[in-house]
């Protein structure tokens, strides 16, 4: 009871690791919890949309069996495979990317501190694009496949509109209503999802506090993350159902 009476006056208490009120504590990680996981969101549609697009297009030639083929060992492989051995080859192996923190202690000023941060999200954001990109590859891929069959293609192939033209305003518009749907799914979920990111490169965000929390028992700061979660999960079904209205005029509520 005190707890909840303390949650709504804005105190979520303190923890016991860090000694520092836990509000404070986790909105200090939340920044780079949502630095990481826009960038991820980023990289997932700018890969998986065009990825997506052509092979429905080009429905059972080799370029569609190679991204199916893709699809179907990412979706096999653990998202904390693909992250450890990432970051074995292209952290440790070839050392392009660092394998820690969020930023370089020797960043000094406002563009070599974006810098440095973009540097330490891009091996993390990448890898994490390329696990999240299978569901909305495998959705679009069957949508176009789906559109390019239906009668008002036909009917736009028959009054002579381009082929480009017609996969760029009637099948690609059409083909994105599911993909738009699970919009506000993706967001919240890369940032429930960013434990094993966070933990793998030691990344300083909720997720890696989560797992500390746990660790050494601090239960104030568990509490409150678990909290936090959930209404992230409440808001993600929101944000979809708003993005999808957006999208198609024909399910608003008037």
């Amino acid at each position: 009871w005190n707890w909840v009476v303390h949650l709504f006056h804005g105190n979520l208490g303190e923890s016991y690791q860090y000694h520092e009120p836990v509000a404070s504590l986790i909105g200090q990680r939340a920044e780079n919890t949502l630095w990481l996981s826009l960038f991820t969101m980023v990289l997932t549609y700018l890969i998986a949309l065009p990825m997506g697009m052509y092979a429905g297009r080009h429905e059972g030639q080799l370029p569609d069996t190679f991204i199916r083929i893709y699809t179907y060992v990412t979706y096999c492989i653990p998202f904390f495979v693909i992250l450890v051995v990432g970051l074995w080859i292209f952290g440790y192996v070839l050392n392009w990317f660092p394998t820690t923190g969020s930023v370089s202690a020797t960043a000094s000023g406002f563009g070599s501190t974006v810098l440095s941060r973009f540097y330490h999200m891009l091996l993390p954001g990448l890898l994490g694009a390329l696990f999240s990109t299978v569901n909305i590859v495998q959705y679009l891929r069957s949508e176009v496949i789906d559109a390019k069959r239906s009668d008002y293609v036909k009917t736009a192939r028959a009054k002579g509109v381009p082929e480009k033209a017609i996969y760029r305003h009637h099948i690609f518009r059409n083909s994105l209503l599911p993909i738009a749907a699970f919009g506000g799914y993706s967001i919240t979920g890369l940032l429930n999802g960013s434990i094993f990111t966070e933990s793998i490169f030691s990344y300083p965000g909720m997720g890696l506090l989560f797992v500390n929390s746990i660790s050494y028992r601090d239960y104030t700061v568990i509490t409150a993350l678990v909290l936090l979660f959930g209404i992230l999960n409440l808001l993600g079904t929101l944000l979809s159902d708003i993005i999808l209205g957006v999208v198609d005029p024909r399910i608003r509520i008037k």
